[in-house]
């Protein structure tokens, strides 16, 4: 992945902080928590900084939140293969190892359309599956 030129595409500014980020999230491969994310940026990057970084990147489409059965909140690097200013979906599933924690996108496994009363409107739907990964089977 090349932060910069992800960056750019996006339309945001090249900052060590936001670079740390990408750095991160590509060296791990795997949804991140706050704290994950806290504890992995080497650069000098606060904790509301981090938040405005991660708040930025769910806007523009780089990252998106990943259901978490014990943590408030993981980000996990979007599928790049839309075009910016397109609309944003990230309609997968989710793996999470009850061993180890490490949640991954299923990217292929679309979540399907679930029927809603009359008068609800369905904003987004999110799905973990529970297992064992395959390092720790």
């Amino acid at each position: 992945m090349n932060a910069e030129a992800l960056l750019k595409s996006h339309g945001l500014r090249k900052t060590a902080g936001r670079l740390a980020v990408l750095a991160l999230f590509s060296k791990q491969g795997k949804a991140l928590s706050h704290s994950e994310l806290q504890d992995g940026v080497t650069e000098n990057v606060d904790r509301v900084t981090l938040y405005r970084i991660l708040e930025s990147f769910e806007q523009k489409g780089i990252l998106h939140k990943v259901p978490d059965d014990q943590v408030s909140v993981k980000y996990a690097l979007c599928d790049h293969d839309h075009e910016v200013g397109e609309a944003h979906s990230d309609n997968h599933a989710h793996f999470k190892c009850r061993v180890c924690g490490d949640t991954i996108c299923l990217d292929d496994s679309e979540i399907p359309a679930i029927q809603v009363p009359t008068g609800y409107a369905v904003e987004g739907s999110l799905l973990l599956i529970s297992g064992l990964c395959a390092k720790c089977a």
